[in-house]
């Protein structure tokens, strides 16, 4: 499900819980008004980022911490898309989703899973990477990610975008039946977007939306 849509429906189900009397016992007052008070204002906040034309420093923080659990995500399913045991199905799942953590699924991606490239290829792309994990002939490819940190805070680009860097190290080793072997091992920085996009919710309503993306995976000398 797609996270924004799962907030939403998560904040609204949290909204009827919360706002709405058991029958079989009285809710005291002073915690009824606190539970309200803070389901206000997780409301507000949605609200905000629906409706804001720019972002404050504390969204900013926000948003850059969302980027970071993506880079996360985006490791999680190139292991899971390396396996040789995935259902083809479920693969192309995995693959749409991998394009969706970006914000231009042709983006600058200098990492390889290419045996004696061990700091990667700068004019490769999420595309490239991707193909070069179908056509790979290890069993499956493992993806490990460490240190990472905000080392260029989201700043403003243009009235639409904002844009900031993280730092991080990826290590990633192909194995085999009866080895495994390192591919590549590298400092990076990672290119983070924080952008107005237009999502559909339902069929009829279309929102003009602040979310996050990875942008580029460059390694660092």
């Amino acid at each position: 499900m797609n996270r924004t849509i799962f907030y939403i429906a998560l904040i609204a189900f949290g909204y009827i819980i919360l706002t709405s009397k058991s029958c079989g016992s009285d809710m005291d007052m002073d915690e009824e008004a606190r539970l309200q008070e803070d389901q206000n204002i997780m409301l507000r906040e949605m609200k905000s980022d629906f409706e804001s034309e720019y972002l404050l420093e504390d969204r900013l923080v926000a948003y850059g911490e969302k980027a970071k659990q993506k880079l996360v995500d985006f490791t999680d399913y190139l292991n899971l898309y390396s396996s040789k045991d995935l259902e083809p199905l479920f693969k192309k799942q995995v693959r749409d989703m991998i394009f969706r953590l970006f914000y231009d699924k042709n983006a600058a991606v200098n990492l390889t899973v290419v045996p004696d490239n061990r700091k990667g290829n700068k004019d490769n792309s999420l595309t490239g990477l991707l193909n070069s994990i179908d056509t790979s002939a290890y069993k499956k490819i493992e993806f490990i990610i460490t240190d990472l940190k905000i080392i260029e805070p989201l700043r403003m680009e243009n009235t639409d975008r904002y844009a900031g860097k993280i730092g991080c190290g990826f290590r990633i080793s192909g194995i085999s039946e009866n080895d495994t072997i390192l591919l590549y091992e590298q400092h990076n920085q990672v290119r983070i977007i924080t952008a107005r996009t237009s999502k559909q919710f339902g069929t009829d309503t279309a929102l003009l939306i602040w979310q996050v993306f990875l942008n580029e995976v460059d390694g660092v000398n």
